[in-house]
């Protein structure tokens, strides 16, 4: 059945299609919800070294009246610092902790001297509950990396899950995969809670990541088989903006509850996905390729009545495909190059290969400074959970105008732009004074807006610089190696104790620098998509010529 012809008559975008896109947002938040959760269960706290001359054995207070008198301040002498304390007179550290706070002889100003020591024991603002004051993982004492290697191990999560994902989906269909991965996901996601040590916490970060791979690249699939060719731009950058709201709803409930174990009941209105089984139809054009044509028309058939069409079994037959006819016994067979030939053949091609190198170097640019600057995010001046929706937020308008950018001015020029705007706000960012926080965060703002765009231009990009029988493979192999990107950014803020502004360096450094590389890259836009690979070969030299 020709498909493409049926979504003619029903309809490419109709309201089946659009019930359905809502069934589809309710999983695709869950997507970014297990994606980057770990930015606020990770989040640092405020704390400061517990004096035991002073502070009670529990529930010490972060700022009591007396904490100038032993704990050196910022400069704005608002927060005390997080690793030092003043050394008490005498080089006395009291025999055992007091039985009651702020003990006045203890605490008095003269007490102590103008010398500071480092502690090894804090007390933590408990205005908010992370995994840091959970297990007590201070940076003062204990590796800086187990916080970061928790965005890593997120990362790698998925980098296993999706082509797993993928495997299964092509197997047991879009909407069985889809249903799997979103129930595992909450049902550890809400387990997690129950994570009784910081392994434990590490062992689900990584399995919760791993099934919400399934999520989102099932449900865009899914998405992007239920519409018609006219509609595909559309319910692309639909999907894309249900994964921004769901940055928005995972920060909000952040922010609301403010306790990384109550924060993973997050999890648990995702289990009534369970009713995907009745109610969400299976990917159309995955069924007809399992040769289920009566399923295929079932759907169909709903599809054109919710969309207010009429299509008898009569009309139906119309779509039906001719059979092809099998070739008599003597004709000779057309030779058929295998995949493996022509992998081959472009690792020998050095244009080709030039190529590839060129784009996967643009794929890790662009995941690792995505995910770089969403996690930067919290960091920036201001409210951290205001911020990240914010930088959540400015990706919809993105999705939005990136069809008209890369259909107008064509798909190299407007990757090569979006990648220098990008380097440009990021190291821009990196030169303006602390107290201009307004300032900051525009420039930030622009920076994700640009890398978005970026980002969703090169999945196009990529898919027509290479030939039809290796399209698939080059794109899936440069999805794969970008992935690198993503998992080394959640150690970008590591580069931050060196010298702050570094990282951001770094993100517009290799910005700029794939910008600027992509230009080698011959131009797509109106261009016929290569069949093999002399095709593909010969898109640089047509544009010369």
């Amino acid at each position: 059945m020709d498909l493409d012809k049926v979504m003619d008559e029903i309809g490419h975008f109709g309201k089946f299609q659009g019930l359905s896109y809502f069934l589809l947002s309710f999983s695709i938040f869950y997507a970014a919800i297990a994606g980057l959760s770990y930015v606020f269960t990770t989040g640092g706290v405020s704390y400061r070294c517990r004096i035991p001359e002073c502070d009670p054995v529990e529930n010490a207070l972060y700022k009591p009246d007396w904490l100038h008198n032993a704990v050196p301040f910022d400069e704005s002498n608002e927060r005390p610092v997080s690793c030092k304390r003043y050394l008490r007179n005498n080089d006395s550290s009291s025999d055992g902790y007091p039985t009651t706070a702020n003990n006045a002889s203890n605490c008095m100003q003269d007490s102590f001297v103008n010398k500071t020591i480092m502690c090894e024991d804090f007390v933590f603002d408990d205005e908010e509950l992370t995994i840091v004051n959970e297990w007590n993982i201070a940076s003062c004492t204990e590796k800086p990396w187990r916080l970061t290697i928790v965005g890593t191990i997120n990362n790698v999560g998925q980098f296993i899950g999706f082509p797993l994902a993928g495997y299964f989906s092509d197997k047991v269909g879009r909407k069985t995969t889809l249903l799997v991965s979103i129930l595992m996901t909450c049902i550890l996601g809400v387990l997690r809670s129950l994570a009784w040590s910081y392994e434990a916490f590490l062992f689900f970060e990584f399995v919760v990541a791993g099934f919400s791979g399934g999520i989102y690249n099932s449900g865009f699939v899914l998405g992007m088989e239920l519409v018609g060719p006219r509609a595909r731009v559309i319910g692309g950058a639909v999907i894309s903006s249900f994964y921004s709201v769901g940055m928005v709803l995972l920060a909000a409930v952040a922010w609301w509850v403010k306790n990384w174990r109550i924060l993973q009941a997050i999890y648990a209105p995702g289990l009534i996905c369970f009713l995907y089984y009745w109610i969400l139809p299976e990917s159309v054009r995955w069924l007809q390729s399992q040769g289920r044509t009566e399923e295929v028309k079932v759907i169909m058939r709903r599809a054109a009545k919710i969309n207010g069409v009429t299509l008898t079994d009569q009309e139906f037959n119309k779509f039906e495909l001719s059979p092809v006819l099998e070739k008599p016994d003597d004709s000779k067979p057309v030779p058929k190059r295998s995949n493996a030939d022509a992998f081959k053949r472009i690792l020998r091609s050095k244009i080709l290969l030039a190529r590839l190198v060129n784009c996967a170097f643009c794929w890790i640019t662009n995941s690792f400074v995505y995910i770089g600057l969403s996690l930067s995010a919290v960091s920036v001046g201001g409210g951290k959970y205001t911020n990240f929706m914010l930088v959540a937020v400015v990706e919809v308008p993105a999705y939005a105008v990136t069809p008209f950018f890369s259909d107008r001015f064509g798909r190299k020029l407007s990757l090569c732009v979006s990648l220098l705007i990008a380097g440009v706000c990021c190291i821009a960012f990196a030169f303006i004074p602390e107290d201009y926080d307004t300032l900051k965060l525009i420039i930030f703002l622009a920076g994700k807006f640009a890398i978005t765009v970026a980002f969703t231009v090169v999945y196009v990009f990529t898919a027509e610089l290479f030939p039809t029988e290796l399209r698939h493979t080059m794109l899936g192999t440069c999805s794969m190696v970008g992935r690198v990107g993503s998992i080394i950014a959640p150690q970008s803020p590591l580069l931050a104790q060196i010298f702050k502004s570094l990282p951001f360096f770094l993100f517009g450094g290799i910005s700029i620098a794939s910008g600027l590389l992509i230009l080698l890259v011959p131009e797509t836009l109106n261009q016929k998509l290569p069949d093999t690979v002399e095709e593909a070969e010969s898109l640089g030299r047509k544009q010369t010529t």
